[in-house]
């Protein structure tokens, strides 16, 4: 704008054009002026967001009038690109986009300098939170410039929570190992005292059969060793003979053994899952029942705590009464009045812990179970009814249940296949049906991606190179590839080129279409490309893409298993499970 001179001249004769009032220009006064010099102008909002990021008050003066029309300009033309990238993720054109699809754009935008803290004030700020949001909702915290401190201070206080939640885990840790160490002492001191006044008791008696009973043994011992032997011979010659059958239809059973697999997976699954939901019913109908008898128990709790609370009133009576005695036979009333009611006491007082133990039992809450066993251990008390027993598997469980949850969080396949046999292992599968089903449904699908994962890591060279050598490929073919770049970050419009599709194909390294595919976390893919990518498969099926490419086939089942792996994390990660 020339010099210096030049520019504040203009500045002040446009300024005093406007006819400021008390010496400044308002917000309104400042839109009309810039949608003189910018077609359209912009929002009201983001003109007072301009006067709030330059100004010193709530009205523009006169020397920050330059600076101000220069943010109202970089937010005028950062909000071109803006609305036309927020068109491109309104698929329906409704005017909105998803939650997840605004969100995506803030860390588009903001990068590094994305607040999850000020993203979450935006959510907890709207009426419906999970409706569509229009463009006029996020236009002005998109433009505003990001706090880089207020983002790092963000970052460290969410390490130092990460921190403290880690060492609070670690000292649960090591408390509940401390009591299970005291637990299992304490059963094998009970246990080897018992096993001794066996072992005296039959001592002589074992003295006179032990020789005999030896040469049983060896002789047993001789002929299973004999049959053993036999049997090894006899599943080497027939794993030999089996093995030449196998080398010799290898090249095409395999396939057909990896999808008879991923049925019976499935069949078994859907077995476990009826069974499941059976057992889960029938564990309601329990519950029912166990839920009034905690509320028998609970009022027998009630009663019992009274009974204690009166039985102490009568020994502190008795004290007293023996206090004032005057004479001997007084005095000895007194306190055989005093014994029999601090023994009253003493029984309703186990009477109420026992009650809270089984009422901890029937509500299976943890917090109340860990409190009445605590208890119940204090005061020494013999589990006769075992309910203690009860209550300490019922911790386990809950022990069990958060392992399993955790393990379908991280979707690691050895913890997964870990947290599940600890499940078993416990016989806790009735006590979390739910948990279970899913888990059972994502290790099928972390399994088939698995096996997949190592189909396109064998994948030879020379069956890419065939995709990529069609000049005019099959439409089956070209779609799946749109799919495929389509769930690694590449947009459709890019790959609808075949020549662009080649180009892809035919890069190495970190770029190279394997090692992309192999390092695809299915977390990171958008669901809206993965919506798409199955829109696009819909259209064929395995046989028909099969007939066609070998190669094209196996990146079909790559998309399809991805596609639906994802839907499952996000739908996981939206609170369907137990977590």
């Amino acid at each position: 704008m020339g010099t210096l001179a030049e520019r504040k001249a203009v500045v002040q004769q446009v300024f005093r054009a406007r006819r400021p009032t008390a010496g400044y220009l308002n917000a309104h006064q400042l839109q009309g002026l810039h949608a003189e010099i910018r077609q359209g102008g912009i929002s009201l909002q983001q003109v007072e967001a301009s006067i709030q990021y330059v100004c010193a008050g709530d009205g523009c003066e006169e020397d920050e009038l330059y600076d101000v029309l220069q943010e109202m300009d970089r937010r005028y033309f950062l909000l071109q690109d803006l609305k036309w990238e927020f068109s491109l993720l309104d698929h329906g054109h409704s005017d909105s986009v998803t939650p997840d699809q605004a969100r995506f754009m803030f860390e588009a935008v903001h990068g590094q300098l994305f607040s999850k803290r000020t993203w979450q004030r935006f959510l907890q700020s709207r009426k419906l939170p999970k409706s569509g949001v229009s463009f006029s909702e996020i236009e002005v915290d998109l433009c505003n410039i990001p706090n880089r401190e207020e983002v790092l201070k963000e970052k460290l206080e969410e390490e130092q929570q990460s921190q403290e939640k880690f060492r609070r885990r670690e000292d649960q840790r090591s408390a509940q190992k401390k009591r299970e160490d005291d637990e299992r002492k304490k059963r094998e001191a009970e246990e080897t005292r018992k096993r001794t006044e066996e072992e005296n008791r039959k001592k002589e008696e074992e003295r006179n059969l032990k020789q005999k009973e030896k040469d049983k043994i060896k002789e047993k011992k001789k002929l299973e060793e004999e049959k053993e032997r036999e049997e090894k011979e006899k599943r080497r010659l027939e794993a030999e003979k089996e093995k030449q059958r196998l080398e010799e239809q290898r090249r095409l059973e395999d396939e057909e053994g990896r999808r008879q697999a991923e049925l019976i997976e499935v069949k078994r699954a859907q077995e476990i899952q009826l069974k499941l939901e059976a057992e889960a019913k029938a564990r309601e109908e329990q519950r029912s029942k166990e839920l009034e008898e905690a509320k028998d128990a609970e009022e027998a709790a009630k009663e019992a705590e009274e009974a204690e609370n009166q039985a102490k009133r009568e020994a502190e009576e008795a004290i007293e009464a023996a206090k004032k005695a005057t004479t001997a036979e007084e005095k000895e009333a007194a306190e055989k009045a005093r014994k029999k009611a601090e023994d009253k006491a003493k029984a309703e007082r186990e009477s109420r812990i026992r009650n809270n133990l089984k009422v901890a039992v029937k509500s299976k809450e943890k917090k109340k179970l860990e409190s009445a066993i605590q208890e119940f251990k204090k005061a020494k008390l013999k589990d006769t009814d075992g309910d203690l027993a009860a209550a300490e598997r019922l911790i386990k469980m809950h022990q069990a249940k958060g392992a399993l949850v955790d393990a379908m969080k991280k979707r690691k396949l050895s913890d997964l296949e870990k947290a599940v046999t600890a499940v078993k292992k416990g016989g806790f599968e009735v006590d979390m049906p739910e948990e279970m089903i899913q888990a059972n449904k994502l290790m099928i699908r972390l399994k088939r991606l698995e096996r997949l994962r190592q189909e396109v890591q064998n994948l030879k060279q020379s069956t890419v190179a065939e995709i990529r050598s069609y000049s005019k490929p099959p439409a089956a073919v070209h779609q799946v590839m749109i799919a495929t770049y389509l769930l690694l970050g590449n947009p459709e419009k890019e790959t609808k080129n075949w020549k662009l599709v080649q180009a892809l194909v035919g890069k190495t390294g970190k770029e190279g279409l394997k090692r992309r595919v192999l390092e695809c976390d299915p977390v990171k893919v958008p669901p809206a490309a993965a919506s798409r990518a199955k829109e696009i498969l819909d259209q064929f099926d395995l046989d028909s893409v099969r007939d066609v490419s070998g190669g094209a086939a196996t990146f079909y089942v790559w998309v399809r298993l991805k596609e639906i792996l994802t839907h499952h994390i996000r739908w996981l990660a939206a609170g369907h499970t137990a977590c």
